[in-house]
C-alpha cells in the first residue's frame, strides 16, 4: 500500500494544481490556448519517462490467456465489475463537476479554481492517509470509496447550491477518490499474486473504460436531461457497487 500511495501521490499533486490553474487560464484564455500551452510539457515528460523509466524483466511468456483465466476467477470478475462501477460513478461526477459548480453553486471563475484545489489538496491528504493506515486485508475496505463517494455526490444534490457547503462535501470526495485506487489496486495485488501484469492490465483497461463510459453516459445526461440527473446516475452506479462489494468477502482470493 504504501508503494502504491506513494505512486499515486504524483497524481494527486498534479490534480491538486493542474484542475484549478487549467480552469483558470481556461477562463481567461479558453481550453484550446490550455491545450496548446500542455503540449510541450506532455512531450517533456515523454521524454523523462524514456530516460528515468527502467526496463524490468519479464516474468516468462504472458499472454491474452493469462488474462481470459484471470476473467475465469469469480472472485476477480466480480472484483473488477465492483471496481469498474465505483470508478464510473466517480467519473460520471468528475467529468461533469465543473457545469454543476457554475449551474447550480453559481460560483465564476475564481470559486471554481479554489474548489478544485481544495479537491486536489485532499486528494493528497487521501493517498498519504491511505498509504500510512491501510495494512493488511483489504476486503472490508473495498465498499468504501463507492459508499463515502456516493454519499456525498448525494449531498451536493441536496445542499450544492451552497458554495461553503459543497466545498466541504467535495474536500471529503477529493480524499476518497485518490484512496479509492490504493484501495483497489491493493486488492489487486493480494488476490492475483501469480498474474501480476495481466491483472495490472486488466484494472487499467477497466478503469479507463469506466472513465469512457462515464464521461459518455454523463455526456447524454447533461444534454438530455439536467446536470442533477448525471449526479443521480453517478449515484446509481456507486449504490450498485456498494451491493455488489457487501462485506467484500467474496472478492478474496481462495486459499
Amino acid at each position: 500500500p504504501r508503494a502504491l500511495a506513494l505512486m499515486y501521490g504524483g497524481q494527486a499533486i498534479a490534480a491538486a494544481f493542474a484542475a484549478p490553474i487549467g480552469s483558470y487560464f481556461g477562463g481567461l484564455f479558453g481550453w484550446r490556448e490550455v491545450f496548446w500551452a500542455l503540449t510541450p510539457l506532455v512531450a517533456a515528460n515523454l521524454v523523462w519517462h524514456l530516460v528515468a523509466l527502467p526496463s524490468l524483466p519479464a516474468r516468462g511468456q504472458r499472454g491474452v490467456g493469462d488474462m481470459l483465466d484471470l476473467l475465469r476467477r469469480r472472485y476477480f470478475l466480480i472484483g473488477l465489475i465492483a471496481s469498474m462501477l465505483s470508478w464510473g460513478s466517480a467519473f460520471t461526477l468528475f467529468t461533469y463537476l465543473r457545469p454543476f459548480l457554475e449551474q447550480v453553486t453559481g460560483v465564476g471563475v475564481t470559486g471554481l479554481s479554489i474548489l478544485l484545489l481544495a479537491l486536489g489538496c485532499a486528494g493528497f491528504v487521501g493517498t498519504w492517509a491511505s498509504g500510512r493506515f491501510i495494512k493488511g486485508d483489504v476486503s472490508r475496505l473495498l465498499r468504501l470509496p463507492a459508499l463515502v463517494m456516493g454519499a456525498v455526490t448525494a449531498g451536493l444534490l441536496v445542499v450544492g447550491g451552497w458554495p461553503v457547503a459543497a466545498g466541504l462535501l467535495l474536500v471529503v470526495w477529493g480524499a476518497m477518490n485518490t484512496a479509492m485506487s490504493v484501495i483497489w489496486m491493493t486488492w489487486m495485488s493480494q488476490n492475483a499474486e501469480d498474474a501480476p501484469e495481466a491483472a495490472g492490465g486488466l484494472m487499467v483497461a477497466a478503469v479507463q473504460a469506466s472513465i469512457l463510459l462515464g464521461a459518455v453516459v454523463g455526456g447524454l445526461l447533461l444534454d438530455h436531461l439536467s446536470i442533477q440527473a448525471v449526479l443521480i446516475a453517478s449515484v446509481t452506479l456507486a449504490v450498485v457497487a456498494v451491493l455488489i462489494v457487501r462485506d467484500g468477502r467474496t472478492l478474496l482470493k481462495p486459499r
